[in-house]
């Protein structure tokens, strides 16, 4: 079958995708599996995520979801939740798994899953863990170095292409807001103090790469900017230790208290932004469910390749702006490792970003935007005591 899987597979095959870890490529994976889907309707795609990112698919009509139990790394709970899944996977009986991921637990779930089709990249290692492998980007495109100048999404369409997708060029990423998380979604806002009936912008400040965060006072004064213009503000972040950190530390130099949500399940955080007017965020996960959920948003990039890791979205309409906007200064070093900056003693590319570049680029995003009622709403009338 080779390079034409997707296009030989029977019809009513289940194809099984691995993606571990990471929000913002679980997310950018929607834009090339929807494509898929709309191509061959026929077809079941599921999507194996770790539990934590399950919320993503939920509800989804399109996708499937199966979570994988992270467990304890010191006991046998791990372990545990691996063999289950496994056991889940071989009872669905997939006709083929495709893993996007590349790490040592995908290739185990490949291996065990008792597909057919093993799919997986010709650099993935072990390689007998695959009995399909997909060439380099620049091989599949003829294109030497082509890869580097490409956004991720394009660099996986040229996978999914060599399988068999005839599309011309990849879709927008494209989420699903579940109403059961709208509902608790509005709860938690009201209850931190934001009406969801009337405007509201989302600071998204926080990132575990410190080189990859703006500097907290001006993740402050862009909250300044924007209530005395009337917008409601609210902070989102996880609830680990560094990141409350990191919304304290914004907080701190703020005029006026600002509402924080950082209690979230990824579900409501999708709602949560669907719900929203604007918003501003460093290069992280929040940004790409801000793309999936079409909301005007402006992402702060530092070290990390905007090329590669820009929100994507569908083209703007003739004569409208952009939905998104990156800010990034030039840097010669530009992109590098992230764990740390190599070049000065602070990481500049993320600290020479100005106040006024991102209100500039925020007034961009807004005079192109639609005016409509937040999603977050229906149902919702007059204040709640």
């Amino acid at each position: 079958m080779g390079r034409a899987l997707f296009h030989d597979l029977p019809t009513g095959s289940r194809i099984l995708f691995l993606r571990l870890r990471n929000l913002g490529e679980a997310v950018l994976d929607t834009a090339n599996l929807r494509a898929l889907r709309a191509w061959r309707p026929d077809l079941e795609i599921t999507v194996l995520v770790e539990a934590l990112y399950e919320d993503l698919f939920v509800g989804d009509p399109d996708l499937q979801v199966l979570p994988l139990e992270r467990g304890n790394q010191q006991s046998r709970s791990r372990l545990a939740a691996r063999l289950s899944v496994v056991r889940e996977i071989r009872r669905r009986r997939f006709d083929a798994v495709v893993n996007l991921h590349g790490g040592p637990t995908s290739a185990q779930l490949t291996l065990l899953s008792g597909a057919r089709y093993r799919v997986g990249g010709e650099h993935f290692r072990p390689r007998w863990a695959y009995n399909l492998r997909l060439p380099a980007v620049d091989q599949i495109l003829g294109q030497p170095g082509i890869s580097q100048t490409l956004h991720t999404v394009e660099n996986q369409w040229a996978g999914f292409r060599w399988l068999g997708l005839p599309t011309a060029s990849p879709g927008p990423t494209r989420l699903h807001v579940v109403p059961a998380y709208r509902e608790s979604a509005v709860d938690k806002l009201w209850a931190a103090g934001i009406d969801p009936g009337r405007r509201y912008a989302i600071l998204a400040p926080t990132n575990e790469f410190a080189t990859k965060r703006w500097l907290p006072e001006r993740f402050a004064a862009v909250a300044d900017w924007l209530q005395d213009r009337g917008w409601q503000v609210v902070m989102t972040g996880a609830p680990t230790v560094e990141q409350q950190a990191q919304l304290a530390a914004v907080q701190q130099h703020a005029q006026a208290p600002l509402a924080t949500l950082s209690q979230l399940r990824i579900g409501e955080l999708v709602a949560v932004i669907a719900g929203a007017g604007l918003l501003v965020g460093n290069d992280s996960g929040p940004a790409h469910l801000a793309t999936a959920v079409a909301i005007p948003h402006v992402v702060l990039f530092g070290p990390a390749s905007s090329v590669r890791w820009r929100p994507w979205a569908a083209p703007p309409a003739p004569g409208k702006a952009p939905l998104a906007e990156v800010v990034q200064n030039p840097f010669a070093c530009n992109p590098c490792s992230m764990f740390r900056c190599e070049v000065f003693p602070e990481p500049e590319c993320i600290r020479s970003i100005r106040v006024e570049q991102v209100q500039s680029s925020i007034e961009r995003v807004l005079s192109g935007a639609v005016e409509k009622p937040p999603p977050l709403v229906e149902n919702v009338v007059g204040e709640r005591s």
